[in-house]
């Protein structure tokens, strides 16, 4: 088997690491390893929602959405900024699934479980929508098929 090139093997990983001068939080519930590779993640995500500390502020959403005992209707919330459309629990839900598609396997499988509890509680809490309305971008994610008040 021929041997690659060290060059050509240092290309294939050039943009893995993103340095800043900012220290990355602690996310309630995480490992530091994962806190870190999140970090790395909200920085270099394509996904509109997902910005610098978005994860934290999105999680802390989804998890406080979830912990209604009884079932609830998602309510649906106009935004003006990328900020403020983590008051809907649903774009919540989408940001926190562009950062779990940019982490290396590791964290993605801690951060999956993590989210992957999460979810059912998010599909006892809420009704599906037996009428959905099938625009392009609704079609993204299972979480914008749930009824709305």
């Amino acid at each position: 088997m021929p041997r690659r090139r060290p060059g050509a093997i240092r290309a294939e990983h050039r943009d893995r690491r993103v340095w800043s001068d900012q220290l990355p939080e602690r996310i309630p519930g995480l490992s530091a390893r994962t806190s870190l590779e999140i970090f790395r993640a909200e920085r270099r995500s394509p996904v509109w929602e997902v910005h610098g500390g978005s994860t934290k502020m999105a999680l802390a959403r989804y998890r406080a959405f979830v912990a209604a005992s009884r079932p609830v209707y998602l309510m649906s919330i106009d935004y003006s900024c990328p900020g403020c459309c983590l008051d809907d629990v649903r774009h919540a839900r989408a940001a926190l699934d562009g950062v779990l598609v940019e982490l290396p396997p590791r964290a993605r499988a801690e951060f999956g479980q993590l989210l992957r509890a999460l979810d059912k509680r998010y599909l006892q809490c809420t009704l599906p929508d037996p009428f959905p309305i099938w625009h392009s971008w609704r079609a993204e994610g299972w979480w914008f098929r749930r009824l709305t008040s």
